[in-house]
């Protein structure tokens, strides 16, 4: 090969990798949470517990629902939450 060949796939290399260099990351953002993950808000928690349920918890010692333990399944049909359950896990570990 010629130099002025090589010169030319030199700088276009080059360019690839200035536009590579400067493309932008893609940003995602989940609609749900991880099953791991809990965000936590002012003393309330909310877990993903399945695909369509979470639990709310209520972690605030200044809330008159301190232990309580919402659970909520998305109704697909309607596009709200359906209460499940209501668990107090306070009165249970100290027997109230």
């Amino acid at each position: 090969m010629s130099d002025k060949t090589s010169k030319n796939i030199m700088i276009g290399i080059l360019v690839c990798l200035v536009i590579i260099a400067l493309k932008p990351t893609p940003s995602f953002q989940s609609e749900f949470p991880s099953s791991l993950e809990v965000s936590d808000y002012r003393g309330e928690a909310v877990v993903q517990l399945a695909e369509n349920r979470i639990a709310i918890v209520d972690n605030n010692t200044n809330s008159g629902m301190h232990g309580e333990v919402l659970v909520l399944e998305f109704d697909e049909t309607s596009k709200s939450f359906k209460m499940l359950g209501r668990y107090n896990y306070i009165s249970e570990l100290f027997n109230e």
